[in-house]
């Protein structure tokens, strides 16, 4: 299996229709479409795209650090990540978490870092951003939802890429 990552082209929502997730984790995640289409401020979107599909999808929130205290200044955030539910359970996940660091370290060269957060209750996904590279901070963001999240970062400046 081989995945890219690459921008969402521009006027090209339609291919985010085809990404779906199972009814069982929509609490953690919105469809990318209707993400996208709420999304308030500056949000980059991003394919994980194995062959010629679209596979899965994540969102860059470049304000992400003025909204989240526990956010270093000059760093972004990632939201959004999904796989579609016809191809979760195959290691694309994981390999788009370690194909993270140095495509958003080229995308984005003036960012320092990237966080996230991730539901207590969702550990596989919280066991593919570390297997990415992402470090859980050790501080809880409660504003959440669907219950208490991870924090977690990624260094993308003047660090190496993960192994």
């Amino acid at each position: 299996m081989t995945i890219e990552l690459c921008p969402l082209p521009s006027g090209r929502p339609d291919l985010l229709a085809a990404i779906t997730l199972p009814p069982e984790q929509h609490e953690f995640a919105s469809p990318p479409a209707l993400s996208m289409a709420q999304a308030d401020g500056p949000r980059d979107g991003h394919l994980i795209v194995e062959g010629d599909t679209p596979v899965g999808f994540f969102a860059i929130d470049r304000d992400y650090a003025r909204a989240h205290d526990f956010a270093d200044h000059g760093s972004v955030g990632l939201r959004m990540f999904c796989i579609d539910g016809r191809h979760q359970g195959r290691g694309i996940a994981k390999a788009a978490c370690r194909a993270l660091h140095p495509y958003l370290a080229r995308q984005y060269p003036e960012a320092t870092a990237v966080y996230l957060t991730v539901n207590h209750r969702n550990p596989g996904a919280r066991a593919a951003y570390l297997g990415g590279g992402f470090i859980d901070t050790g501080e809880d963001y409660l504003g959440g939802a669907a219950g208490p999240q991870h924090v977690m970062r990624l260094a993308l400046q003047n660090a190496p890429a993960p192994a």
